[in-house]
């Protein structure tokens, strides 16, 4: 089983450099993603408190700083068509989840909060921007592997090879997450010890794999979402 610990910050001072260092509006944006990753994860937990706090703290930003300070696009995004609406849209799609919270369909909220990821997404991409969160795309292929329903009945070599195939899409995104690491984040042990955690959670599952084991497959299946979460909730 290979360690990543080891080798996951003797090569970063130099990937993680080729990131643009982060404009004002982008570090603005950053303190907002703040308080919506709390509430992505809270509302997934069916959290309805916590999910309507962490709304309030991401609506309170949003309002008070994106929306007052970038009326027009900064340089970065010069030419950005869709600026306006694209920052109203993200309110309104807030906006939209915190009634739903209200109203205790807190799933319902997180399924609509997920927009906002999208909506930010396209706006960098359609402007050639890339910021740390935007190498955070484990979660998508993940849920892929969390619906596989492994059991001792279903183990087949042809269940294995789906696995398989499936975390070799999550090992390579993970490696693109560790090659991508903002320099203010190296020396943080925190950041250290939950990046290792989602590597260790990957090999866990190839290991669990190699022994054939279903029932270990299962479990390091279930282990693999935990491990993200930690790393997104913090530092996504």
């Amino acid at each position: 089983m290979q360690n990543w610990t080891k080798p996951l910050f003797g090569v970063l001072l130099l990937t993680a450099s080729s990131l643009p260092a982060m404009a004002g509006f982008d570090e603005d944006v950053d303190k907002a993603y703040a308080p919506y990753r709390v509430a992505l994860f809270k509302s997934n937990q069916n959290a309805a408190e916590a999910t309507k706090m962490a709304i309030g703290k991401f609506l309170k930003i949003w309002d008070g700083t994106i929306l007052t300070s970038y009326t027009t696009a900064p340089a970065r995004y010069e030419g950005e068509a869709n600026w306006s609406k694209t920052l109203t849209d993200i309110k309104a799609i807030a906006v939209k989840a915190d009634a739903a919270t209200k109203e205790g369909k807190v799933a319902e909220a997180h399924e609509i909060l997920e927009a906002i990821r999208d909506e930010l997404d396209g706006l960098r991409d359609r402007n050639g921007i890339r910021v740390f969160s935007s190498y955070i795309t484990y979660h998508s292929e993940m849920e892929h592997l969390l619906n596989v329903k492994v059991s001792k009945e279903s183990w087949s070599p042809k269940l294995a090879g789906d696995i398989h195939e499936q975390l070799g899409v999550l090992a390579y995104l993970a490696k693109d997450i560790t090659a991508h690491i903002p320099v203010a984040y190296q020396d943080q042990d925190a950041f250290k010890a939950l990046l290792n955690g989602l590597h260790q959670s990957i090999n866990g599952l190839r290991a669990a794999l190699d022994d054939d084991d279903p029932m270990a497959v299962a479990k390091a299946i279930k282990g693999l979402k935990p491990a993200y979460a930690k790393l997104f909730l913090k530092f996504g």
